[in-house]
């Protein structure tokens, strides 16, 4: 593992097998990995602990299944903020328990949300509120009909 002039970082072979075996099961044992790679369990130790302490693994949580706990609603938002209001907004917005996602974007709105609720009656009451606050120009929402693709921990685009 590397860091190169424009912080990036570069990893190794190893890294990277080491970094798919735990994406695809968190609960691998250090010398599960060791024993799929003839490494060590020191070794894959250092490299975990070195990849966490860098910021190439940001935590170690479950992948839930929104679906199955009743989140049967996936939406897209674009939200349009009046002025440099825009990073404060996100700053209290982000903690909104049904936000999985907010991302800066260019074009016509200045965020994208992508939520999760229960029901229509959710969503509605969600977008009602965000249009309350009077630094907020427009919305445009979008419903999710089927999630072809959902992994944002992905390791396979190493």
């Amino acid at each position: 593992m590397v860091k190169t002039k424009n912080n990036v970082i570069k990893l190794d072979d190893i890294d990277i097998k080491i970094l798919k075996i735990i994406n695809e099961d968190v609960r691998t044992s250090y010398r599960q990995i060791s024993r799929s790679l003839d490494v060590s369990v020191g070794t894959v130790h250092n490299r975990i602990d070195k990849m966490v302490k860098i910021g190439v693994i940001k935590k170690f949580s479950p992948v839930l299944d929104h679906e199955k706990l009743g989140f049967v609603l996936t939406t897209i938002i674009g939200v349009r903020v009046k002025g440099e209001k825009l990073k404060s907004w996100e700053e209290k917005t982000m903690y909104n328990k049904n936000i999985v996602g907010i991302y800066d974007v260019t074009g016509e709105y200045d965020a994208i949300l992508i939520a999760k609720f229960r029901n229509t009656n959710e969503l509605n009451g969600f977008i009602k509120e965000l249009l309350k606050n009077p630094i907020i120009e427009r919305t445009y929402t979008q419903t999710v009909l089927e999630v072809i693709k959902e992994d944002m921990g992905s390791s396979n685009i190493l």
